[in-house]
């Protein structure tokens, strides 16, 4: 059987499971999907994630509504680890840091300009989108032609030829046509991968290179509402879990 004929499961949608976000953490689904340029890419349909070590590896991205030019109906999936989250209480800076939005100055009323007095200013040529002005938005950096190229998404089959397309297309590797070949994939290796860290996506745009060390002891974003008999409350892991 060939291999985009078997059925993947070892990855799951969080609606409809027996998970749910953990307290203190948003729930996206629904949120906007933009680029660094503010173009609208679609809305988070759901997140996808492993339940063993009960982490997200993906966002499910519906295309739907897009500003670019996109086959119709088709959903992708992101990395985590390459998606920014927005709030509404920062902005994006120019250098790619962000910080609290500056409270807005009050209006001096005293000074009064008449039309021919008031100064002018050459136009503004580096303008950077603005998460902020949108409130609640997901920001990751893919352009028209990675959308195309990008796999569509079907539920139960993300398996390593798919896996290792999307890398390549949002790495920039591999020409249009490329061949994956799943002989590549190494299941024990393949998520320690800076496309994958949640702390990447919950400190909104933090990259780092490779996830953190104590991968095993870090907070876990997905926790299990059903406790199975283990004597905690139910929604609740603890950091220390074996997964």
């Amino acid at each position: 059987m060939a291999l985009e004929e078997k059925k993947y499961d070892h990855l799951i949608e969080l609606g409809g499971s027996d998970y749910e976000i953990v307290d203190g953490e948003p729930d996206i689904r629904g949120w906007k999907v933009k680029n660094e340029a503010g173009q609208l890419i679609g809305e988070v349909d759901d997140l996808l994630f492993d339940p063993h070590s009960q982490q997200v590896r993906y966002l499910i991205v519906d295309l739907n509504d897009t500003d670019l030019v996109v086959e119709e109906n088709k959903k992708i999936l992101v990395p985590i680890g390459l998606a920014s989250l927005y709030d509404g209480k920062r902005i994006q800076a120019s250098n790619d840091e962000t910080y609290v939005t500056p409270p807005v100055e009050p209006i001096n009323h005293s000074v009064i300009f008449t039309v021919d007095e008031i100064p002018t200013e050459e136009p503004a040529t580096d303008y950077l989108y603005n998460p902020a002005d949108d409130g609640e938005v997901v920001i990751i950096s893919v352009n028209e032609d990675q959308l195309i190229r990008l796999p569509d998404y079907q539920k139960d089959h993300v398996g390593p030829e798919t896996e290792l397309s999307i890398r390549q297309v949002f790495e920039g590797t591999g020409d249009v046509g490329f061949v994956v070949s799943a002989s590549s994939y190494d299941s024990t290796e393949f998520y320690n991968h800076y496309h994958f860290s949640e702390d990447t996506f919950y400190s909104r745009g933090q990259q780092t290179n490779s996830l953190p060390s104590d991968q095993a002891l870090r907070t876990r974003r997905v926790a299990a509402r059903y406790d199975k008999g283990n004597g905690r409350e139910s929604g609740t892991l603890d950091n220390n879990d074996e997964v």
